[in-house]
């Protein structure tokens, strides 16, 4: 995840209409200005209870939070992490309960913008495709990672939620080296992609030994993306030798093997 803490009001669906950010006007501005407080939220605190009522929605301004769904017969999983720029608590349709929870993974802040202010939104035809362009992206986010979890081996679900990581991060900031600051904990990354900690763990382990990423504490970098890639595909593994002075990423772990011949 990023490692700044700058605010993310530029990715944010309410910026062109935000009057706490600075920004050009558009077609939103005939309906009016959003003027959203800020809320606070440390690390491990709720920002909405599952089956709370949904009245409002909150970008995510700084930080990052996980969405948790907790099932009638008490078990949880982790259904989804969310970056700087993203809307916690919208959905593609307008439930009457919050159906997930969402925690923050780190201090994080906020902004707080009621239903109703949303609903008004949805009537400019410019804001509404903006809204459901980010819904039908994270919808299919969603099913990628259905996919795996319901068909994939467990070296594919981990490999994919890296590459999809490092892709919001670029899309996002433009940022193509790699390198990501995890704020969940291994735990989080177990649940949500239905596998055990220890098995997350040894394959984060297996993925430095033969040179695809490069991790330190939270801190992770990706070396070998068409490797991560071959290995999501399902291609054969990737032989592996010790790493030489200049290669990339063995200024980052020095005496870890580097992959060769991977598939792209």
């Amino acid at each position: 995840m990023p490692d700044h803490g700058a605010p993310a009001c530029s990715l944010c669906l309410f910026h062109a209409i935000c009057g706490v950010a600075e920004t050009g006007g558009t077609r939103a501005d005939a309906v009016f200005r959003l003027h959203p407080e800020r809320q606070a939220v440390r690390a491990g605190d709720f920002v909405f209870h599952q089956g709370r009522p949904a009245l409002t929605v909150y970008p995510l301004r700084a930080g990052s939070a996980k969405q948790v769904y907790e099932s009638p017969l008490g078990w949880r999983q982790v259904t989804g992490f969310s970056l700087p720029g993203d809307v916690l608590g919208l959905e593609p349709h307008e439930a009457p309960q919050h159906g997930t929870a969402a925690v923050a993974l780190q201090d994080s802040v906020v902004c707080v913008v009621p239903v109703e202010s949303l609903r008004e939104l949805m009537a400019v035809p410019a804001f509404r495709e903006a809204a459901l362009e980010v819904m039908r992206r994270n919808a299919q986010r969603e099913r990628v990672l259905l996919v795996a979890i319901g068909s994939m081996k467990a070296p594919q679900r981990l490999a994919m939620l890296l590459l999809d990581l490092a892709g919001e991060q670029a899309r996002r900031h433009g940022r193509q080296d790699g390198t990501l600051t995890l704020a969940m904990s291994r735990t989080d990354i177990a649940s949500l992609l239905g596998l055990t900690l220890e098995t997350v763990s040894r394959l984060l382990s297996r993925f430095a030994s033969v040179g695809l990423i490069a991790v330190r504490q939270r801190r992770l970098r990706i070396i070998d993306p068409a490797g991560l890639a071959s290995i999501y595909a399902d291609l054969e593994t990737c032989t592996h030798r010790p790493a030489r002075a200049g290669d990339p990423g063995a200024e980052f772990a020095p005496g870890m093997t580097m992959c060769q011949g991977s598939a792209s």
